[in-house]
């Protein structure tokens, strides 16, 4: 089923990258390789974390420290927060402060055709009340591209990350369990990107092993091994530079789900068309979206076929000098152990908006919007969660912010209570 991140960490799915699409005659030059480096569910909802960055997208980082070939990438977040619904409860309510420490170490290296990166994450959440909700996250993982000539790139990546599903999403609304539920996953793709003048072709392969922990309600186990299980995606796309660092393309995707517990496992693919909007110079508006269609056949008889339209993408647009804004979307199959096992629609919007008052100053609000639908089951959930934020750099070397967010949650489904919860962050980050 869906899988609900902590707000307090910005997470983003390993997956074979795209080709890069240069006019012709320009040389690729090596990306950097590493997208994202929290932990993700296999399956996962966004409508709890904190929106991406814009400004990431258009300012550059800190150097780092050279050491020889190497830039070594030390950072470390403090932050206190108070969330007034810790267990996402429609009555009953009890609020808490808590704290967090991140420490995070980065490695990179690139020569003339290639570009090797590493990064690695602890994170440790606690509250003052509720020591039962106390977890320990991390993450670590390699990714590096090669030019094997100027049309050829080759792409590939590894991670490993523990988390813990948040309350009041996906299985945390079916099952009460008596802490936090701890997974584990492992992710490794790689894709084969090369150019044909105008014309570019990608092809990629990707993998996804998870673990659950086995949770316990009144101190009685729980097993999750319908969640245990790999998923596999082989996926092909064709491009056409339409203009410098912009491309339309379709892509075709297969997938293959298998699970402990064989009534979750399934097969599905998806057909859609995009366009893709490269970074480099001049260049204000970067990502991709694509739209088309999904079909997804699952094994278990109390599983409905989806076939229906997709979407998805993400976008940072530099507006002005002072303006940016960020969107994403995606509409997904997935299943869920709602009645024993149901297959399950899952579409998210999201943006943010942000604005420079000053050079070191920053503001900004945003929205996403989260819809379940559990087919068959006659029941569709529905999350509305608005934010605020507020960002000072110090200097190069130290940002401290402050985020709110609400998080409103309702569903039709028979005795399914609604609720709400307001989270507060103050943030520190300092980095070399």
């Amino acid at each position: 089923m869906v899988r609900q991140i902590s707000p307090f960490i910005v997470a983003a799915l390993l997956c074979a990258s795209p080709a890069l699409a240069q006019a012709p005659g320009q040389r690729v030059a090596p990306p950097q390789p590493v997208e994202g480096w929290s932990p993700t569910a296999p399956q996962r909802t966004d409508v709890d974390r904190q929106a991406v960055d814009p400004w990431q997208q258009f300012q550059p980082v800190t150097p780092g420290i050279r050491v020889g070939a190497l830039t070594v990438l030390p950072s470390v977040t403090a932050a206190a927060f108070y969330d007034d619904n810790v267990f996402a409860s429609s009555a009953n309510r009890r609020g808490s402060w808590g704290g967090i420490l991140r420490p995070e170490l980065g490695l990179t290296t690139a020569g003339s055709n290639y570009t090797l990166e590493a990064r690695g994450f602890v994170e440790r959440k606690w509250y003052s009340s509720f020591s039962s909700e106390d977890q320990t996250n991390g993450a670590v993982g390699a990714a590096g591209t090669v030019l094997v000539d100027p049309n050829t790139q080759l792409v590939g990546k590894v991670r490993y990350a523990r988390a813990h599903e948040d309350r009041g999403g996906g299985e945390s609304l079916i099952n009460a369990f008596d802490r936090p539920l701890g997974y584990n996953t492992w992710e490794a793709s790689g894709a084969i990107n090369k150019r044909f003048g105008r014309v570019w072709s990608s092809l990629g392969l990707a993998g996804s092993w998870f673990n659950y922990d086995t949770p316990t309600i009144g101190g009685i186990p729980v097993s999750q091994a319908y969640r245990d299980g790999n998923v596999g995606v082989l996926s092909g796309r064709l491009g056409y530079v339409v203009a410098p660092l912009t491309s339309v393309f379709v892509e075709v995707a297969g997938n293959r789900r298998n699970f402990d517990v064989d009534i979750f496992d399934s097969r599905g693919y998806r057909v859609v068309g995009g366009v893709l909007l490269e970074p480099g110079e001049g260049a204000r508006i970067r990502g991709e979206a694509f739209a088309g269609y999904m079909y997804q056949n699952y094994q278990g008889v109390t599983f409905e076929t989806i076939s229906t339209f997709t979407y998805g993408g993400s976008l940072a647009w530099l507006i002005a000098p002072r303006w940016t804004a960020v969107a994403e979307g995606r509409r997904n199959a997935l299943e869920s152990n709602l009645n024993g096992g149901v297959s399950l629609i899952e579409s998210l919007v999201a943006a943010r908006l942000d604005y420079a008052v000053a050079p070191n100053f920053i503001v900004g609000v945003g929205a996403s919007y989260l819809v379940d639908e559990f087919k068959g089951a006659g029941r569709t959930d529905h999350s509305l969660s608005p934010l605020v934020s507020v960002k000072y750099l110090v200097n190069p070397f130290l940002t401290l912010g402050f985020d709110y967010r609400n998080v409103a949650f309702d569903s039709n489904g028979t005795g399914v209570p609604s609720y709400y919860r307001n989270v507060y962050l103050f943030s520190l980050n300092a980095r070399i």
